[in-house]
Order: structure tokens, then sequence, then C-alpha cells
């Protein structure tokens, strides 16, 4: 573990910790903002881009466009939140560095959330801005992104689209909304910032009389083997660490091509420390990835 690593970790024990109480309430819904809004882009992905702004459905959609880009490569990233928590100012920096390791033109999809919202208002607007990327001209790549519980979102994406993704990053994803794995309890101490109650109340008010086993909700229950070239990133100290590792041996099984990275230390989505080395080891896979995906599995 790098001193970074272990420096930011101590500093997420105090950082995070107002997250991490709220999320270990059993009425965790019931503090949200009605008002939340995603975090604005900061000025200075304006000054090393281009940054364009639509709307789905009254919600932003987000296109980043580096000066210096990869002709035909895009990359559609999808933030966590836990499914009722917008983007906030950190998944920009996710962002950033995914654009200056990929060059790829960035577009972030802001999607409906619970509890307002249900995992079918979520799909069908992820899906309609999939179809435009993949329709666009001039794309000859096209990768998806996400971390947490956008990493849930995109699993589910990448399998069931008509024009399947190139390759497929995760980063600290949800992939089982039901959270039974007896390694989160091992972890949870260990883990500065995500709590099950909290959780699991976002899980069943987005999944609603679908149930958490819904087999096109939950990754745990997805059938794998047509998922495309996917790098996982997963932190030790994470609750959701047991979980990848059980997804990526379940997928190997069915002869998808997966791929597992793990920082011991890490925290949940620690890859948004970009300063640590661990954090620059993933971005720099992600870019040889976004190149050449299926070479990037070894």
């Amino acid at each position: 573990m790098s001193l970074s690593m272990t420096l930011t970790t101590a500093a997420m024990w105090v950082s995070a910790r107002p997250i991490r109480l709220a999320l270990a309430r059993d009425d965790y819904l019931e503090t949200l903002d009605p008002g939340r809004r995603p975090a604005d882009p900061p000025a200075r992905l304006r000054r090393s881009g281009r940054v364009v702004v639509s709307r789905e459905g009254g919600l932003p959609v987000y296109r980043y466009e580096p000066a210096a880009r990869t002709a035909g490569l895009e990359l559609m990233y999808l933030p966590g939140g836990g499914l009722v928590n917008p983007l906030v100012a950190e998944h920009w920096w996710i962002v950033e560095r995914l654009a200056r390791a990929t060059g790829a033109a960035i577009t972030v999809v802001c999607y409906p959330l619970a509890p307002e919202h249900r995992a079918d208002d979520t799909l069908a607007v992820i899906d309609a801005q999939y179809e435009r990327l993949a329709a666009r001209a001039g794309t000859s790549r096209l990768l998806v992104a996400g971390d947490s519980a956008g990493g849930a979102v995109a699993v589910g994406l990448a399998l069931r689209a008509a024009r399947r993704p190139d390759g497929l990053v995760l980063f600290s994803p949800w992939l089982d909304l039901a959270l039974v794995d007896p390694g989160i309890a091992r972890r949870m101490p260990r883990d500065p910032s995500l709590r099950v109650p909290g959780l699991r109340a976002g899980a069943q008010a987005w999944v609603g009389d679908r149930g958490l086993d819904d087999p096109e909700l939950n990754p745990a229950r997805m059938e794998l083997a047509g998922l495309p070239p996917t790098l996982v990133f997963q932190g030790g100290r994470d609750i959701f660490f047991d979980d990848a590792v059980a997804f990526a041996r379940r997928a190997r099984a069915e002869r998808a091509s997966v791929r597992l990275v793990t920082a011991r230390a890490g925290f949940h989505v620690y890859v948004g420390a970009f300063w640590t080395p661990e954090a620059r080891a993933a971005y720099a896979l992600v870019g040889a990835f976004s190149r050449d995906p299926e070479r990037s599995m070894t």
C-alpha cells in the first residue's frame, strides 16, 4: 500500500463520516434533500476541451470533448450514488482522468433516481442515450464505464444493448443489490464510507415491485455470457469487494472476458483519489484497454 493511499484512507474516515452515519440509518431515504441536483462540470474542463450540456427528461447530459481527442472513440459514463444521489464534484475528477487516459469524448448521463423514480425510468433514459451514441456518425469504438451503482446499471446496459459496447470499465461496482454476501460484515469495520441499511433502502426503492432478485436489474442474477471485455477495479476495504470477486469468477465460468484488478487497501471508488499510485495505475490500464480491450484482459 502506498503512503498516499494510507493517508487518503485516514482522511476518508473523517471526511466521509456524515455519509457513513447517514447510510447506517434505517430511515436513510428520509434524509435525502428533495432538491438535490448534479454537480456542474468544473470550469477547468472548458479550458481543456469542449463541454456541451443537453437535457433528457429534465436531467442534464454532459458531453466532454478533450482537446487531445482520439478520433472515433466514445465513452459513456454512469456516475454512482447508491441509486438515490446525483453526480458529485468528485465524479468530475474521474471524468477528467478518463479523458486524459483514453482521449475519448465522454458522455456523462445523469439518470433518474430513487425514491422519486423507479428502475424502468432509469433504464429508459440510459438506453436512449446509449443508442444515440451508438448511432453517432464517426463512432468506431464505444466504451461504457460506471462507478458503484453506475457500475451496476452499466452491466445491465452492456448485456441488453443491440450493439454491445466494445468494452466495459467498472470502478468499485455494486454487483449484488441484495447485499447478502457474508464478506460484507467482515469488511464493514474497514470500509470508511459504505453501510448496508441505507444502500439496501435505496436499492429497494429503485427496483420497486420488481424485487432485488430481478435478473434485468441485479448483476448478481444476470446471465453474463454476452458480456463484452470488462475491467473491474475494486479496493480491499470496500464492502462490495467479495461480490466483485464472485462476479468475475462467474463471468469467466460463463466464458466472458473479465479482468479484476484489486488494490488491497483501496476504499470504495479509490480511483477517485487520482493522486495515489494505485489510481494512476488504474487509469493507465484503462488507457491501454481503450485502445485494445481484448489485449488488456491478461
